[in-house]
């Protein structure tokens, strides 16, 4: 071989030393920000819970991915349009069992909230798309005859609370009056707002937690 011919050999082989690392430092890096990446997608959602009232929500799951639509089929046969783990599917699923067992006292600290239930800012206007749910809950209480509720309001911790109080009372009165409207009013024993007495976040949480004290609900009575 010639001098001419060992000086490129080696410097060919110089440069393949050189790229090695450099290659397999880029692999390492591409591999870490995949991991991190992993690691921020897959977090769980921890449920907060109450000490004395437990709200029944909606399944975080099917809300995150898109909820599923299910039928909800009712004793006496009617069908409901609804979610899987929504209010119907999770009311009936309770109607459906001995719950008068639990008693009164367990039965007040039970709910069970709407999730497709709207009204207009700062008002008790229900928006005409919540009417399906309202419809859905009236023909539930139809076919359990023997079922009462209660509805509750609530509110999140902003503002004033003499206010707060009276918003959540209002838009659970304007249900109890769309279901007393649906033919199943003696069936709806009393309507009450809690203002933010039960919220689970302070005022200064984001609004991604606060929309969660903001609601109505429904409580099964003997």
């Amino acid at each position: 071989m010639s001098h001419h011919e060992e000086e490129q050999s080696t410097g060919t082989n110089n440069g393949l030393k050189f790229l090695v690392p450099l290659l397999l430092a880029v692999l390492v890096v591409a591999l870490l920000i995949y991991l991190v990446k992993g690691c921020n997608q897959g977090g769980d959602a921890v449920a907060a819970t109450e000490d004395t009232t437990t709200h029944v929500k909606t399944d975080t799951a099917a809300m995150v991915t898109g909820m599923v639509s299910i039928k909800v089929k009712l004793p006496n046969g009617v069908e409901l349009d609804a979610y899987k783990g929504g209010i119907e599917d999770q009311l009936v699923s309770f109607l459906m069992t001995d719950y008068a067992k639990l008693g009164e006292d367990s039965l007040k600290k039970l709910w069970f909230d709407f999730d497709n239930l709207n009204f207009k800012t700062g008002s008790a206007d229900i928006t005409p798309e919540s009417q399906h749910q309202i419809d859905n809950i009236a023909a539930i209480l139809k076919a359990f005859p023997k079922s009462n509720i209660k509805i509750g309001g609530y509110t999140d911790k902003t503002g004033d609370e003499t206010v707060n109080k009276k918003l959540s009372k209002g838009r659970a009165e304007a249900v109890k009056a769309a279901l007393d409207k649906a033919g199943v009013g003696k069936q709806v024993i009393g309507a009450d707002g809690y203002g933010s007495d039960f919220a689970k976040y302070p005022a200064t949480a984001p609004e991604s937690d606060r929309v969660h004290d903001r609601r109505v609900s429904v409580s099964v009575r003997l």
